[in-house]
């Protein structure tokens, strides 16, 4: 649900970013230029385009429709950039669950082994116990990454 949040916030930030560069020049104050700009795109809310401009201290001082297109640029250059920060470290942690399958996998395999041998159960009790961390290791692995992550 977080993802498809990002990818709709980029998408509306790329909307506005378009519907900027076609509009005509706008030159008026600028919180005018503003609401008359967030008016003239359809496409999107217009509180959402309004908060979007509204809150960059650049789009406050733009003075005419280019330079809302370059904030709204900039901001969804920085969306993109934090997305592909957050994927990256997304596809790390999931490495490290797969890491951590695997042993699970080698230590659960072994302990099947020793059963079919008829080692003795003291010693492939530890096997099974290590084994059972591997999911709590990963749940662990991905809660810090999302705290590291957070999308809002």
């Amino acid at each position: 649900m977080k993802e498809s949040f990002v990818c709709s916030s980029q998408m509306q930030l790329l909307t506005l970013l378009l519907s900027l560069a076609i509009l005509p020049g706008l030159v008026a104050s600028t919180s005018s230029l503003i609401n008359t700009t967030c008016s003239r795109i359809p496409e999107m809310s217009y509180d959402y385009c309004v908060g979007v401009l509204s809150t960059d201290p650049a789009g406050a001082s733009a003075i005419d429709g280019r330079g809302l297109a370059v904030v709204a640029a900039n901001q969804s250059m920085h969306n993109v950039t934090s997305t592909l920060h957050m994927l990256s470290d997304l596809v790390h942690e999931l490495n490290t669950c797969i890491e951590y399958y695997k042993y699970m996998n080698e230590l659960t395999a072994s302990a099947i082994e020793d059963f079919h041998a008829g080692r003795d159960a003291r010693g492939i009790y530890p096997k099974l116990r290590d084994a059972s961390y591997g999911p709590l290791n990963c749940d662990m692995a991905l809660f810090e990454g999302a705290k590291k992550n957070p999308v809002e």
